[in-house]
């Protein structure tokens, strides 16, 4: 009997948080460095590197605060991409196998929270170089630029996928070619003479560079989880690693070096400012800019629907969704993103920095109980049906979790360094940040060791 070929995956996806099943998988793990480079490599990214310099790093120590930072949280985060094609979920979804069914709503908040946030950034830099590439507005242009959006994460997965690649090559030549120019000749003179160095602006640039790549966590294993199960864990976190890392370093550097030698000309015009330093080849740092952006997007608004799907998956048991009810929600996010956007200060970079700061103290002490669950406690074996059952092995609750995470949480406070709230020893420490490793390392640790019987359980069962 000749076997039936496994059905092709359809072009537009109609698949939301539910299992990806073996017939349905494709794709090969190097397109994950797309993708990731595609994301990093934005006009937001350039937003962060600009704060290096606008906080007190010179121009010359920015770079090595850039790097470790990207390579401190890219590899963190490119962990969860090796849960995709393992378990076949979302990666929000997953935080139900250690918070529990009903408590995992909370950590899916405020990835939803991440989602809204980066989209509306990125809508007002987006609609910036729309708005510069089409004589309009800059409102119209983010209302343009929202629609885009939309489309592009109804589409789905094999379209983001597909349209990465573009992206990711025009910005690696866009990006290195505006290095050039600003390394060279009187600004490469202006650039070469800010060389000192100053620890706590220093640190605090590492922190914001980890932060970034950090606050991708929530995102990762969504674009890995058609790949085959049997894709290798380790082409799956390289790609994604390398994606991230290279891809938000060039733009961070850019935006540092821009900011740097802008000045007020940068602030409040980044996309103007970047464009008019490629002179009679604006229009293409322009198109680099919409399109990276666009991809970045894309992945917001197509995250921010799983969240509100699982969400409201939790108290309707469905993990399938009608084609209209997917389209629904991914406008409702891209409609919220966008009156956020369009409500947007002048003070742009001081908001989006506090931003970033906020989000890395909640989301790290998540991350680190979701790897080492993964790697540690339960050896990367899940019952995944599971995660769809309220009276699953995994529970309601898990407060195991719980407490890890807000302990995680609550050991930052004191070594807090934002607008909001500056931390008695991040005072003494004359303001450098490094609250995010210790929620990290605590919370780690404490559920690595609160979950001890459950370790003695699994090893007896044999799972």
């Amino acid at each position: 009997m000749v076997q039936k070929p496994a059905p092709q995956p359809k072009f537009v996806e109609k698949r939301s948080i539910d299992f990806i099943p073996p017939t349905e998988r494709h794709g090969r793990p190097l397109s994950l460095l797309f993708v990731w480079f595609a994301a990093n490599s934005s006009i937001t990214a350039l937003v962060t590197g600009a704060l290096m310099t606008i906080l007190g790093n010179s121009a010359l120590w920015s770079i090595p605060a850039i790097i470790l930072g990207n390579i401190l949280g890219g590899y963190i985060t490119a962990l969860h991409s090796a849960q995709g094609p393992q378990l076949g979920v979302p990666q929000m979804i997953q935080s139900r196998a250690q918070f529990g069914y009903y408590g995992a709503i909370l950590p899916l908040v405020l990835a939803l929270f991440i989602y809204i946030g980066f989209f509306a950034t990125g809508l007002v830099l987006g609609g910036q170089a729309l708005g510069l590439l089409l004589h309009v507005s800059a409102q119209l242009g983010a209302v343009l630029f929202a629609v885009f959006c939309a489309v592009s994460a109804i589409v789905g997965y094999r379209w983001i996928h597909k349209f990465s690649h573009f992206p990711a090559l025009l910005s690696a030549v866009v990006f290195i070619g505006l290095i050039f120019v600003m390394t060279t000749g009187d600004m490469g003179a202006t650039l070469g003479a800010s060389n000192g160095f100053a620890l706590a602006p220093f640190v605090l640039g590492v922190s914001l560079a980890a932060s970034w790549q950090l606050t991708f966590g929530p995102y990762i294993a969504d674009y890995s989880r058609y790949l085959p199960e049997t894709t290798s864990q380790r082409a799956t976190v390289g790609w994604t690693f390398l994606g991230s890392v290279l891809g938000a370093t060039l733009a961070m550097v850019v935006g540092s070096f821009a900011a740097f030698l802008g000045g007020d000309a940068f602030h409040g015009q980044e996309v103007g400012y970047i464009t008019s330093l490629a002179g009679k080849l604006g229009v293409i740092v322009l198109l680099a800019v919409i399109l990276g952006k666009l991809a970045g997007n894309t992945l917001s608004a197509y995250g921010g629907f799983m969240s509100i799907t699982t969400i409201v998956s939790a108290f309707t048991g469905q993990d399938r969704l009608k084609s209209y009810t997917r389209t629904l929600f991914i406008v409702g996010v891209t409609a919220v993103a966008l009156v956020i956007a369009l409500a947007a200060t002048d003070d742009f970079l001081t908001v989006f920095q506090n931003f970033l700061l906020f989000l890395l103290y909640f989301m790290t002490p998540w991350s680190a109980v979701n790897l080492v669950d993964y790697y540690l406690v339960r050896n990367k074996k899940y019952d995944i049906a599971a995660l769809f059952d309220p009276n699953g092995i995994y529970g309601k609750f898990n407060w195991v979790a719980y407490i890890a995470y807000v302990i995680g949480v609550i050991v930052q406070i004191p070594f807090m360094n934002s607008a909001v709230y500056v931390g008695p020893i991040a005072y003494l420490l004359n303001g450098a940040e490094i609250a995010w490793i210790l929620g990290v390392f605590v919370s780690a640790l404490l559920y690595f060791i609160m979950t001890k019987p459950l370790r003695r359980r699994l090893r007896g069962a044999g799972k």
